[in-house]
């Protein structure tokens, strides 16, 4: 198949437990998007949000074909992403290099070749409610799934779904667009991202100090880094000029 390009529009991907509504627009990420040019196109992740979904986790066994098939027909999209979403990105690119004409990834790095850490913990809170034994972070998250409004028997089946996207440097290698990593230095299933980052071509990663994994995209930081990553590319610097694979940077 054949795309047009199109370096001006940009798709949104939350991660798990979240909606584009939430996660994005309410943030003001769409606003700002915007009013920097870009045609917005907000996705939701099989199961989450204005989405299809189901309560059978072998229905979310490819959750990447899910999204590919919601983007836009054409080529050179911006992609932005946050935790699960970020992983879905990533394998669209590597399935079909080109797509992307850059990415910008939040809360992915240390967890992007695992499967979600506690998932199955907060599957069961989802469908059985909470116990005395339940962790606090178990139950964090699975009122982070509830807080955006999700059906909590889709989001516990997208959490049982056989691992996917399954992530490796071999694959990562194909992935040839710019790369920007955010991540929060409290980020305690993203931090440290030298894995990610190193597997990656074409990286450049911002670390945000204080920020944790639920709080990264409502944090103005990491709107700013993306739009800065955005303007120096849009203003045609080639992968050539950004050769070194690391840049690091901490806020």
């Amino acid at each position: 198949m054949s795309y047009e390009r199109n370096k001006n529009t940009t798709v949104l991907l939350h991660g798990w437990g979240g909606s584009y509504e939430t996660v994005w627009k309410q943030a003001g990420w769409t606003d700002a998007l915007e009013s920097a040019g870009f045609e917005v196109a907000g996705i939701d992740l099989y199961g989450h949000g204005r989405a299809a979904r189901s309560h059978d986790p072998a229905d979310y066994a490819d959750l990447a074909t899910h999204v590919s098939v919601s983007l836009p027909d054409m080529q050179g999209l911006v992609g932005i992403g946050y935790s699960l979403g970020c992983k879905v990105l990533l394998e669209i690119e590597a399935r079909s290099p080109g797509r992307f004409e850059m990415l910008i990834l939040g809360g992915l790095g240390a967890n992007v070749f695992a499967p979600e850490a506690l998932g199955g913990e907060v599957a069961d809170c989802l469908t059985d409610g909470p116990n005395t034994d339940t962790l606090p972070i178990v139950r964090r998250l699975a009122d982070y799934g509830l807080a955006a409004g999700n059906d909590p028997l889709a989001i516990a089946a997208c959490l049982r779904r056989a691992p996917n996207p399954v992530l490796t440097p071999q694959r990562l290698s194909t992935v040839c667009c710019p790369v920007l990593l955010v991540t929060g230095s409290a980020d305690e299933l993203a931090y440290p991202v030298d894995a990610l980052a190193k597997a990656l071509p074409f990286s450049q990663v911002n670390i945000l100090d204080g920020v944790d994994h639920i709080g990264l995209p409502a944090t103005p930081g990491f709107l700013r880094a993306a739009l800065a990553f955005l303007g120096h590319h849009e203003m045609g610097v080639s992968k050539e000029q950004n050769s070194a694979n690391v840049i690091s940077m901490r806020r």
